[in-house]
């Protein structure tokens, strides 16, 4: 799960956020709406499918010599144009994050060693975590985002490009190391 919500996330969060809903490629870039209820919780993931270009943008993006101003629009435009809102009526926990019920702004943005973080924005409160993407063995050309069911949870798949990866979202705090 925690690489399927890494790979939708990193997918959406390729590049900055108006980088990444703007170019031809993105002008009617369809929209996903999920819901999930379960008991008295509720869970909803609503995202624009971008399409980087068909993956020219990613592939600069991933040039760790010239990638640098690719990267950087990316990871200014995120704040300011997410690609995703997750909303929750129950506090959860992803990962080592603890995110409050309520609305969070979705985007994603990349380090200077290539690897991908997914940030919840809530309000001025901005929680970041590293993605941990694999090969997914197919190639998507369009970010996926795929909010399921668990037994303790829900969780969000992602996959984009060459990439896949998961989230999982428990019920209450995370519990202390």
């Amino acid at each position: 799960m925690k690489k399927i919500l890494s790979l939708c996330l990193a997918a959406a969060l390729c590049a900055p956020a108006f980088a990444q809903k703007m170019g031809m490629s993105n002008e009617n870039a369809p929209t996903m709406q999920q819901s999930l209820t379960m008991g008295d919780a509720k869970m909803s993931l609503d995202y624009t499918s971008i399409t980087w270009a068909d993956g020219k943008t990613l592939a600069r993006a991933a040039d760790k010599e010239k990638g640098a101003p690719v990267r950087k629009r990316i990871n200014d435009t995120g704040p300011e144009n997410p690609l995703a809102t997750f909303k929750t009526s129950i506090d959860v926990t992803c990962g080592d994050l603890q995110l409050p019920a309520g609305e969070h702004k979705v985007y994603f943005t990349i380090n200077e060693d290539l690897s991908w973080n997914i940030n919840f924005k809530m309000g001025d409160k901005v929680q970041t975590m590293k993605l941990k993407l694999e090969d997914s063995g197919h190639e998507s050309k369009r970010m996926l985002l795929c909010l399921y069911a668990e037994e303790k949870g829900a969780g969000v798949y992602m996959a984009f490009g060459k990439q896949s990866g998961m989230l999982s979202f428990t019920p209450g705090a995370a519990p202390k190391k």
